[in-house]
This record gives structure tokens, C-alpha cells and sequence, in this order.
């Protein structure tokens, strides 16, 4: 785990100093009722960094709450939004008709064309998934999932239902009625000049149901007047359908550099913050603030800007399907340590991980580091600590022993090591029922780094295939993995010792102990070194080591 222009924090925790610093300013400005709430469009399979946001306003909400538990935390779906990119998984053939449409009145796929992997999946998620409504649904689902596993406990908000249910109506009116004042707030902060017929709201198309494609063309207070234009856009194409219709109860949407401050306008959120792009000069975030002040008469919301996680080194997209998605993300680690990453990094340092790499390991030991401050079993930084304790999906729990899992990780890959017995050592007494649970649940997660992402070094388990460097192996070493693989044969209930000094003796009186471990190794691992070879070979099937010779001959 790499935080580039980390931030030393500072006590207390950052957290604690920024609910401080919104109870100032709620005071300041007689703000009766905090509301946190943060937002996204589900344009398809929501990626990890989106992660950033929802965890950020989440750990705000329930700080804020243990001083006042009336402080809401709401989440917003923009499921008004129109789909303006075809996300890679998806057919064209089964979507391009629906380009330009509001996402909740686009079909959801199907499980099996959705571009989510459901193998490891309960019947009960994937039946969850089958009822999704809509498109916007579906791909809520995924995420919510996701940022839920990590304790997350916002209530949602579907944008549609704020339209259609006529809470958007009074704000839509404010901004139809305050054109050139918006047009002003374009100019002077955006320094973009708006056509002069220019107006900050979208229809449905009542013909081709299509919103990315039209244009409002006249607003006499009462109905707006629109096209549906053809060539609006390059990613849908409109029907040239021209109507009049009323603005209100779900006809349409405003403009999404208004449509934000609306949504905080009609549901009265007052602390929201936003990823850096939004936060830079001159961009939706300042022109947001801008409309809260001189067309909606709002105070501007207490903004959190916030950096980006990265997943290695790149920032990923929803609708290009570009990037680790949240959902494969949070199955990484148990919840805690997925919510540690980001209650311990402070929220204007960018978060850089990369699981291929050590980050895993690296941010495990932060945790436990953290706990053993928390529990005054270690002296350090209190900010860590506290940050062990934001961390906590449940009660946070009373000192106990926690393995490390860079030592599970590769200790695991020793069919002789027991592994029990091997942490009891470090401990220095027996594992509580607690602390086997926490062994057993570390060697779920540690189980899935070594097979997917782990460095080379930590890779100790047979390979289903030929490794690349078994083509490195003389004849001789053939012939003797061949004879190992039959010695093994020869006997149903070999003890580990036993077997070990019998390759041991082969070896010694054939090719030499030297290279005849190393062919075993090679042969099952693409390495010159491993576990101890007996044990690997009594660990390793018969169907593969079987296979194993076979291929062998062929070289």
C-alpha cells in the first residue's frame, strides 16, 4: 500500500477533527439537523475507487452521530441519468437501442451477460440480482453489496423516485425561473457562455423515451417545450419527436451542474464532499456553490474534497469497465481490514494499491499494529489506533492474538508446518476458540492473495500446468521425478517423515540430493525451492502427479 503525498496525521484522528471542524461550522451558521450524503451514477459495474466516497461520508455520518444521533446519512443513485457509454461487457446488439435512456428504464441483463462473476455466489444473491427492476438497479445492487460488506450504512436514495414523487418540483421551478442568473454563474465561474435560449433541464422524450437526446427549447412557467433531436450527441441518435409538457413529477431532470445543488435543495443535505476533479477551480463544485447561494438560497454544504484510490496506479470508469470493481475489491480481506485502508489514510493522501504486490501484507500488519495500540499492548501512533477502532464493523473486540499474514501466507504452503502449533509458539500459550476463528478466517484471505495476486516468492502451491521452467530439467532429473512419483506409489500410508528420507536415499544414491530436490520443486512448482518434498508430494494429487510425468516425457 502506497499513499502518495501522504499527509502525517495529525491527532487526534482525522476523522475526529473533521467533525469537529462541521460542528464549528453547523453553529456558525445555526444549521438545526446535520444531513451526510454522497452520490453516484450506476452506469455499470462500480469501481473501486467509487469506494473512496462512500466510505469517506459514511465514517463522517457515524463520528458526527456519537455526538448527535439525529445526524442523517443518506446515498444517492442518479438512476436519472442517461446511458451515454456501452460499459465493454455488455452487447451492443442487446443495448445500443437503449443509448440516451434514463438508466432505471433500461432492462437489467441477465446474470450471465452482466459482466459480474457469480461462480462464488449463494442462491440468495443471485435471486437478489434476478429482481432487480431496472439497469441502475442491478448495478446498484453490486455496489451497495460492496460498500455494505464494509459497514456502510446509508440509507439510499433513488433519484427517480425523488422526480417522480414531485420532491425535485419546487427546486426545478427555482431553476427554470432563474435562467439568466445560472447563465451568469456559467460565465463568471466556468467562463462558458450559454446559448440564449439555454435551459437546465432534460424531458424524457415521450416518444422514443429517450432523455440524452433532447433539448428545451422554451419554458413559459408552466410547460417547457423540447425536441428530441437526432444528432444531439454521438452516442445516441434522437427520433426528431418536438413537444410541450410539464417539468414536473418525473417528466425529465435537470442538468447535472444543477441537478446536484437541487438534490441537496429538496432532501436538505448540508455536509457533502466530492473527488478532486469536481473540486477544482472553476468546477461543478464551485458552480454548485455558486447556485446554492444565489438561486436556490441554500448554505453551501460543508465539502469534503477528497483523493483517489488507485488500483495500480490508474484511476478506473464504471461504464468503460476499466479497473478492479468494489465488489471484487472488498472480497480481498475480511471487512475490517478493507475498512482500515480507508480509516487510516487520510483523506487528502491518494491511496495507490496494488494487489499484486505486497500492499495485502503490508496493510494486514498496519491493522494489527493498530489493534495492539488500541489495546495498549504496543505503544505508537494513537491515530493508528483509533483508526483499528473506526475500522470495526461490530463492537470493537478486547485484545487477542492476531497471526500475521504474510507469515500465513507462505507458512500455509508447508504441508509440514501446523500452523497452529507454529503461531501458539509465537503466542506463547494455546489459541483461544477466538483466535482459531481468526487463524482459520486469515487463511480464507491469505488463501486467495497466494492464488491470484501474491509475488512469485510467495507462490509455493502445485500448478495445475507444465511450469514454463520444467523445460529447464535434464533427463536425469525426469527420470527422478519419475521414480519419487513411483516410490510414492508403492506404499498407500507413507508418513511424511518416512518418505522424506526415502527421496532422501534415491536421491543420494542416483542424480545427487541437489538436483533431485530441485526437479521435484521444478517440476510441481517452476522453482528450485519449496516445502519439504515429501510433504509436497503427499499434498499434491495423484491425478497431477500422474499427469505431471506424462508431461514430463514429452519435453
Amino acid at each position: 500500500m502506497n499513499n502518495k503525498n501522504s499527509q502525517p496525521l495529525q491527532s487526534p484522528h482525522w476523522a475526529d477533527k473533521l467533525a469537529s471542524g462541521i460542528i464549528k461550522w453547523q453553529k456558525k451558521l445555526g444549521i438545526k439537523n446535520l444531513h451526510v450524503d454522497d452520490m453516484k451514477t450506476p452506469s455499470g459495474r462500480v469501481h473501486t475507487g467509487a469506494l473512496r466516497g462512500v466510505l469517506l461520508h459514511d465514517l463522517i455520518a457515524k463520528v458526527l452521530q456519537k455526538q448527535d444521533p439525529k445526524v442523517i446519512s443518506t446515498y444517492i443513485f442518479n438512476d436519472m441519468d442517461p446511458m451515454d457509454g456501452l460499459p465493454t461487457y455488455l452487447s451492443r446488439e442487446d443495448y445500443e437501442q437503449h443509448m440516451g435512456k434514463p438508466l432505471y428504464k433500461i432492462p437489467a441483463p441477465s446474470l450471465k451477460k452482466s459482466g459480474i462473476d457469480f461462480t462464488q455466489a449463494s442462491e440468495e444473491e443471485k435471486e437478489k440480482y434476478s429482481q432487480a427492476k431496472n439497469f441502475a438497479q442491478f448495478y446498484a445492487f453490486d455496489f451497495i453489496n460492496a460498500f455494505q460488506r464494509l459497514g456502510c450504512e446509508q440509507k439510499i436514495i433513488w433519484s427517480h423516485e425523488l422526480y417522480e414523487s414531485g420532491q425535485m418540483d419546487k427546486t426545478i421551478k427555482i431553476a427554470l425561473d432563474n435562467v439568466d442568473k445560472m447563465k451568469k454563474i456559467y460565465h463568471e465561474i466556468a467562463d462558458y457562455d450559454l446559448p440564449e435560449n439555454w435551459y437546465p433541464f432534460q424531458v424524457i422524450c415521450e416518444k422514443c423515451g429517450k432523455i440524452g437526446t433532447t433539448l428545451v427549447t422554451n419554458w413559459d412557467g408552466e410547460k417547457i417545450t423540447y425536441e428530441c433531436q437526432h444528432d444531439k450527441v454521438n452516442w445516441a441518435k434522437g427520433c426528431g419527436h418536438q413537444g410541450k409538457i410539464s417539468p414536473f413529477g418525473g417528466t425529465g431532470k435537470l442538468l447535472w451542474k444543477v441537478d446536484w445543488p437541487a438534490h441537496w435543495t429538496s432532501i436538505g443535505v448540508n455536509v457533502e464532499g466530492a473527488g478532486k476533479d469536481h473540486s477544482s477551480a472553476g468546477g461543478s463544485r464551485d458552480m454548485a456553490k455558486a447556485m446554492c447561494e444565489q438561486v436556490f438560497d441554500i448554505p453551501n454544504p460543508f465539502d469534503v474534497p477528497y483523493e483517489w484510490i488507485l488500483i495500480r496506479g490508474a484511476k478506473m470508469s464504471s461504464s468503460k469497465g476499466v479497473g478492479t470493481s468494489a465488489k471484487e475489491f472488498v472480497e480481498l480481506f475480511p471487512p475490517e481490514i478493507g475498512r482500515f485502508l480507508f480509516t487510516y489514510t487520510h483523506y487528502n493522501s491518494v491511496i495507490d494499491f496494488d494487489p499484486r504486490t505486497m500492499s495485502i501484507p503490508d496493510l494486514f500488519d498496519s491493522y494489527d499494529q493498530g489493534a495492539r495500540i488500541f489495546w495498549k499492548k504496543e505503544e505508537g501512533d494513537q491515530r493508528q489506533g483509533r483508526a483499528f477502532e473506526l475500522s470495526q464493523i461490530n463492537d470493537v473486540p478486547g485484545a487477542y492474538f492476531l497471526p500475521r499474514f504474510r507469515d500465513l501466507a507462505l507458512w500455509m504452503q508447508h504441508p509440514e508446518i501446523n500452523l497452529i502449533d507454529k503461531f501458539s509458539e509465537i503466542k506463547g500459550s494455546e489459541f483461544t476458540k477466538q483466535e482459531l476463528e481468526e487463524l482459520k478466517n486469515r487463511k480464507h484471505y491469505a488463501q486467495i492473495w497466494v492464488d491470484n495476486y501474491a509475488p512469485e516468492e510467495y507462490q509455493l502451491t502445485p500448478l495445475q500446468e507444465l511450469p514454463i521452467e520444467a523445460q529447464k530439467m535434464s533427463s536425469e532429473q525426469i527420470e527422478f521425478f519419475q521414480k519419487v512419483v513411483e516410490l510414492k506409489n508403492s506404499k498407500n500410508n507413507w508418513s511424511p517423515q518416512e518418505l522424506q528420507q526415502a527421496i532422501y536415499e534415491l536421491a543420494k544414491n542416483s542424480i545427487g540430493t541437489k538436483l533431485g530436490f530441485e526437479a521435484i520443486y521444478l517440476a510441481l512448482l517452476g522453482k528450485q525451492f519449496g516445502p519439504k518434498s515429501a510433504w509436497l508430494i503427499l499434498s499434491t494429487t495423484p491425478t497431477l502427479l500422474t499427469k505431471r510425468v506424462a508431461q514430463l516425457k514429452e519435453i
